[in-house]
């Protein structure tokens, strides 16, 4: 405890006695994190991404890591010639695009997470949804007013192998969640780590899902950060337009894993050193934080 007081403290500002309550709130408690962004592209930002998650294995904290790679994806596939565009934050996926992204994702991002944790002498694994069958999709409906629009190869996560999940926890080892899920029959699926870490922390009963992205979290109409948001307060904000756009999705699975049973969400900015240590050891933070 000493050593990791110690250690934070060099990081953060928060006073000893803050730091030490934070600690123990979280010792022993399931931590979801989102990776991705600009948290996970640029090199010194990954650095202390990973520096954080030694501090709170080291804290006895439980951390499952679930990652994004959007950008990786696009690049990929604008080499390979193949087109690539989005519906309301959802990658329309054929199967040539479905190659890409399993060969992206689970091929080489989630390899690299693991290889950059193990350096630190971290245990961790990684695994898609469809090792162990850890996540269960189906195809995700959309409809535009009455008409149903057919993505492709885009998934839904519905049955989750928590076991799987809490063994590796109970064995000191990171997960590391590659989005990409199966049907019954095998069929795979691209799922949004968005959605998949907000379904994941709900069924795991994390205590905390932390959604790591490239903004500070919802802002209001003078672009100043918003710390707290009850869920009553939601339909307001978007009907206002203060939350919009991109943010909806976020902020939507922000509140879904709250309503079943998450204690609190949280969208924090991956831009800021350390958003992780600071968000969960300070009584301030760094994002925007949703509870019931």
């Amino acid at each position: 405890m000493k050593k990791n007081l110690s250690k934070i403290s060099k990081i953060i500002s928060s006073p000893s006695s803050e730091i030490k309550k934070n600690l123990e709130k979280y010792k022993g408690e399931i931590i979801v994190i989102k990776y991705g962004g600009s948290a996970m592209i640029d090199p010194k930002l990954s650095e202390t991404f990973y520096k954080d998650i030694e501090v709170l294995v080291n804290s006895g904290i439980k951390p499952i890591i679930v990652h994004g790679g959007g950008p990786q994806i696009n690049k990929n596939l604008d080499a390979l010639g193949i087109k690539h565009e989005f519906y309301k934050g959802m990658r329309k996926t054929d199967k040539k695009t479905l190659k890409v992204v399993q060969m992206v994702l689970t091929g080489y991002i989630n390899k690299d997470i693991t290889i950059n944790l193990s350096k630190r002498n971290i245990l961790a694994l990684g695994i898609a949804g469809t090792d162990g069958k850890l996540i269960e999709a189906k195809k995700y409906i959309f409809y535009e007013g009455n008409k149903k629009l057919n993505l492709g190869f885009v998934g839904k996560p519905y049955e989750l192998n928590s076991n799987l999940l809490n063994d590796l926890l109970t064995l000191g080892i990171v997960p590391v969640i590659a989005p990409i899920g199966a049907n019954k029959k095998g069929t795979r699926y691209n799922i949004n780590a968005d959605i998949t870490a907000g379904f994941i922390s709900h069924k795991i009963s994390a205590r905390r899902l932390l959604m790591l992205t490239d903004v500070k979290g919802v802002v209001d109409k003078n672009n100043v950060l918003i710390n707290e948001l009850k869920l009553k307060d939601i339909k307001t904000l978007i009907s206002n337009k203060v939350i919009y756009g991109g943010m909806i999705p976020k902020v939507n699975t922000c509140i879904e894993a709250v309503k079943k049973g998450v204690r609190a969400s949280v969208i924090i900015d991956g831009k800021v050193k350390h958003a992780l240590l600071k968000e969960l050891f300070s009584s301030k933070g760094v994002g925007t934080l949703f509870r019931k």
